[in-house]
């Protein structure tokens, strides 16, 4: 499978997979590393929901949520788009991807210029891009005063195209 490389609003992205996935409205999906039941309830009925409509869901698919929805959305060969948060081109992607990649589901995205392993900071330039490349942002859960809050709050401010949705 061939590496791709695009520009969005003047960032430069290097990709995998099915690339036209770029161009289609997206929906973000976020959640917290730890959520309560009623987050994880609500947020796996929405991915059901995404997978029966075949929208493109990007996310960097990292929390144990995200995960999780990412699992139900592969199952069901629904439009994903997995950004990165380390450079692409040295990760080892996980196996259950290849399926997803080789028929065209799947786009895998990171910053053509992130050249360290992941941080804090660089998950966090990743929860932007993804906020960025998104037409619609849904948050299943963002623990009080944590990363994910802070950074939907400046995403209310910066990004007003977008609606962001808490389920």
């Amino acid at each position: 499978m061939q590496f791709w490389e695009m520009t969005y609003q003047e960032l430069a992205l290097s990709g995998l997979g099915n690339q036209t996935l770029m161009s289609m409205p997206k929906v973000a999906f976020f959640a917290s590393r730890q959520c309560p039941g009623s987050a994880i309830s609500a947020a796996m009925d929405w991915a059901v929901q995404q997978s029966k409509a075949k929208q493109t869901v990007i996310s960097g698919f990292h929390s144990p949520l995200e995960q999780s929805v990412l699992t139900v959305l592969l199952q069901a060969k629904s439009p994903v788009v997995v950004a990165l948060a380390r450079p692409l081109e040295r990760a080892k992607l996980p196996s259950s991807w290849q399926q997803a990649l080789s028929e065209g589901s799947m786009a895998v995205v990171s910053r053509a210029s992130i050249k360290n392993r992941l941080t804090q900071q660089l998950a966090a330039q990743r929860n932007d891009l993804v906020a960025q490349l998104a037409q619609d942002i849904v948050i299943a859960h963002a623990s009080e005063g944590g990363l994910l809050s802070k950074q939907a709050n400046r995403w209310c401010v910066h990004y007003l195209s977008p609606s962001i949705m808490k389920i």
